[in-house]
């Protein structure tokens, strides 16, 4: 075969290959696909089992979150559930001590809508001295950037946005009585 029937071929190919996809496609289908890569925010839950023996920080992509309303009118995020540990047992000694997870609660990702943002506005000795917090809403509404490179040795970078996908977190109509709120 010779050198122009090559990168004609390839270039046909990675057409194909790349054909199809834009802001209809699926999060799977460009989650799996290698040469595009949303940049899809995410939502910080912390959770503890009732037994206030753990605490885990879960990042949830807002794709995977819903919202939904109690009676009372206070709106919430749900993003699942997850499965933390509700009891430790602890050997060793203090130095070099070992946790063995004893059992497992599954909690609900369940956070207000509203959050609180803390900034540092002065800095001393690499160390931040004095901070602002301001209350601040999740959006129900995004738009996600999706980057793009044109072989796999490349680097997915913002100056490389193929496109933007939409994506409106979608209403829970029975979270509030599924969770009891």
């Amino acid at each position: 075969m010779n050198r122009f029937a090559t990168v004609t071929l390839i270039l046909l190919l990675s057409g194909y290959l790349n054909a199809g996809v834009g802001p209809d496609s699926s999060w799977g289908e460009l989650y799996q696909h290698r040469f595009y890569e949303p940049q899809t925010p995410t939502i910080a839950f912390y959770v503890r089992p009732s037994t206030h023996a753990d605490g885990r920080l879960f990042l949830k992509k807002v794709h995977d979150v819903s919202y939904f309303k109690t009676p009372g009118g206070r709106e919430w995020l749900y993003g699942g559930m997850a499965r933390v540990c509700s009891g430790y047992s602890v050997t060793g000694s203090l130095s070099d001590s070992r946790r063995q997870c004893l059992g497992y609660e599954d909690v609900a990702l369940v956070r207000d809508l509203g959050t609180r943002l803390r900034f540092c506005t002065f800095r001393s000795d690499d160390d931040c001295q004095t901070y602002v917090s301001r209350a601040a809403r999740y959006p129900l509404d995004y738009q996600v950037p999706v980057m793009y490179r044109s072989s796999e040795s490349d680097s997915f970078t913002p100056a490389r946005v193929a496109f933007t996908k939409p994506l409106h977190i979608p209403q829970c109509n029975d979270c509030a009585v599924r969770l009891g709120l």
